[in-house]
């Protein structure tokens, strides 16, 4: 079977496609998206993912490149994006739960050895509860709006107040899988076969790809977003105005050295660790405070770290995390 390379750096792609059953590896693109729309939605995110998986393909000249591009469309030409602000963000919750709006995602898989390609758009209408300012000031307090389409997510507590879809509900996540499994199938790579057999042949054991990727002590575990790309790895949690209580960010570095952690724009208090490559705690800085304007602090820990753990504060001290503590990555190793 080709290799598959999935030309996304996005988590929800990345959940999505372990659904599949299938190996596959990231390379997010490095190409220049389209934003403005001329030619209607359907023809813009083809255009975008066939962008994306072009990139990727001409860097790596192998293997089956899945490019996608969603977008959020509220009519009349007007294209729902990522906010840049949670004010923008509450403005355009408001104008999508005003009147029903669609989701249309283009889907390109580019055999990069011969370049033979498919594409094709899915589509499908959200229908919301109209909520106060209030309700939703709670929803984004629970939900950063900021890294998705639209400022929503239907797969989180955003499903509370979207009580009717009229097409793919996996589009609406952002990778539509049951496109995505007829274009691979064009491609000789039957899902359904590969699931049957590899389950086979494993007991079953493809079900801990559903399994999030945990920091663990003892018995007491944490589960993580992991980030490892440089883009990433600046933004962190930033302009997010919270993260649940059992939930962390995990910082994968690509070796271990001196990973200094400036606070610009944090929005609310954390606990960090720094972890060795054999998971020890080499260095914590617990009840770090928020940060929303200059000047902020940068703190070093002087310490040789490959991981850096960001947590709630207080978690650290009520689980009884400390210093020289190992800590065990499950699952992580292979989100890298």
């Amino acid at each position: 079977m080709k290799k598959l390379i999935l030309a996304s750096a996005s988590p929800q792609r990345r959940k999505l496609m372990k659904i599949l059953g299938l190996p596959f590896t990231v390379v997010p693109s490095r190409a220049q998206e389209i934003t403005r729309l001329t030619r209607g939605c359907g023809h813009l995110v083809k255009a975008n993912a066939l962008l994306k998986a072009r990139e990727v393909a001409g860097r790596l000249g192998q293997g089956l490149v899945i490019g996608c591009d969603t977008v959020v469309y509220s009519g009349h030409g007007r294209l729902i994006l990522k906010p840049k602000n949670l004010k923008e963000a509450r403005e355009n919750l408001k104008e999508l739960m005003a009147k029903p709006h669609w989701v249309y995602s283009g889907l390109a898989v580019i055999d990069a050895a011969s370049g033979r390609q498919e594409v094709s758009v899915e589509k499908t209408k959200l229908f919301m509860t109209k909520l106060d300012d209030r309700a939703i000031s709670r929803y984004h307090k629970l939900v950063s709006p900021l890294d998705k389409a639209g400022g929503f997510d239907i797969e989180g507590r955003g499903a509370l107040f979207i009580p009717r879809i009229e097409g793919c509900y996996f589009n609406v996540v952002g990778l539509p899988l049951a496109a995505l499994a007829s274009m691979l199938k064009k491609f000789g790579i039957k899902i359904l076969f590969f699931i049957v057999f590899a389950s086979f042949f494993t007991g079953g054991g493809l079900s801990r790809a559903a399994v999030p990727p945990q920091v663990c002590h003892a018995n007491d575990c944490v589960s993580v977003e992991v980030v490892s790309k440089e883009a990433d790895l600046e933004k962190g949690l930033m302009y997010r105005s919270s993260m649940d209580g059992d939930k962390g960010m995990l910082f994968v570095f690509p070796k271990e050295d001196k990973y200094a952690f400036w606070m610009k724009n944090m929005q609310f208090n954390l606990d960090m660790l720094w972890i060795g490559s054999d998971g020890k705690i080499v260095y914590t800085a617990k009840d770090v405070p928020a940060c929303r304007q200059d000047p902020c602090p940068v703190y070093d820990p002087g310490q040789n770290a490959r991981y850096v753990l960001e947590v709630n504060t207080g978690y650290t001290g009520a689980h009884h995390w400390n210093l020289g503590d190992k800590l065990d990555l499950r699952g992580v190793s292979e989100l890298q």
